[in-house]
């Protein structure tokens, strides 16, 4: 790997129940300047 290329994530496993699906992003074309920001569902009363 060349000094300057990134170890960008490689995703590992597939997370599927009623607050997840991570397939979603099986087919995702994704850009050189994309920022992806993900977090947790929120639950509870506000």
């Amino acid at each position: 790997m060349p000094k300057d290329a990134i170890a960008w994530p490689v995703k590992m496993r597939e997370l599927y129940n009623h607050h997840f699906d991570s397939t979603m992003w099986n087919g995702f074309a994704f850009r050189d300047d994309d920022i992806v920001i993900a977090t947790y569902a929120k639950s509870g009363t506000t």
